[in-house]
């Protein structure tokens, strides 16, 4: 079932029995993913139990929660035992006055509170999340085939990716794999049509609008750029994914040697 979120153009849609899809318009786009990220910051102040995990994408936040212990919480019986209307319930708080306020304050707070790696560890003081590459050809594959399709150089294929600040879409398809955009138009390429089998960890792609960085060995389509030295994900526990949606990205380049001495992925 779909309910319509007028004024706000918000959906509801139920994903099974434990989980509820708030969605806006399907494009990629950087206010629906502030909408969609600050509406996760107001559901996450109130702290409820039965929320599992939200799960923000391009125009999604998708909240999982246990059934059985919204049905025992008090705001279960305020909303009719329905979890439609206690979805309805948040977009009207979100829509208020108040949350105008909110959405504003909070959307500063999510493009002011991103964090920057300087010597390979993340810190909170500057607003932009800089990410080491090296595009020597020989990690960057497919630099060469971007050149040919494109008229482009390689220095302005670097220029270009490197002058752009990124905006983490979602993460998926890999742990830790960032969709981040938007690419310049210039350097646009489609994937490959046939994926390779081994694409090592670390690379950066491009696929259209849209750029990322490979967490770990394996298949994958899109058009290798160059590779970072910097571990995005790591199977610790305490660490795992270093990037979330909602970041900002942005790219330097670095020399071979400089790569070689910061790998962490050795």
């Amino acid at each position: 079932m779909i309910i319509n979120f007028e004024n706000m153009n918000w959906r509801l849609q139920l994903l099974g029995d434990h989980a509820l899809v708030f969605s806006l318009e399907e494009k990629m786009s950087e206010e629906i993913i502030e909408k969609i990220m600050v509406l996760k910051i107001i559901i996450e102040s109130f702290h409820f139990d039965f929320v599992k995990e939200l799960i923000p994408s391009y125009h999604t936040l998708s909240l999982v929660y246990d059934i059985n212990l919204f049905y025992e919480n008090e705001i279960a019986k305020e909303n009719n035992n329905s979890i439609t209307d206690f979805g309805n319930a948040l977009l009207t708080r979100f829509k208020s006055t108040t949350t105008k306020m909110e959405l504003a304050s909070s959307t500063k707070k999510i493009k002011s509170n991103n964090n920057l790696i300087v010597n390979n560890s993340f810190t909170k003081i500057e607003k932009i999340i800089r990410i080491p590459v090296c595009y020597d050809e020989r990690l960057g594959i497919d630099l060469e085939n971007i050149v040919t399709k494109n008229k482009i150089s390689v220095d302005e294929i670097i220029q270009k990716h490197c002058d752009e600040i990124y905006l983490v879409y979602c993460l998926g398809f890999l742990p830790g794999f960032a969709y981040m955009g938007k690419v310049h138009e210039s350097i646009q390429i489609a994937r490959h049509a046939s994926p390779r089998k081994v694409v090592m960890a670390g690379s950066v792609g491009i696929a259209g609008m849209q750029t990322g960085i490979y967490p770990m060995n394996s298949p994958g389509g899109w058009q290798i750029i160059g590779r970072t030295p910097i571990k995005i994900f790591d199977q610790d526990p305490r660490i795992l994914g270093k990037l979330e949606a909602g970041n900002r990205i942005q790219f330097y380049p670095i020399s071979f040697s400089e790569y070689e001495k910061l790998n962490e992925y050795q």
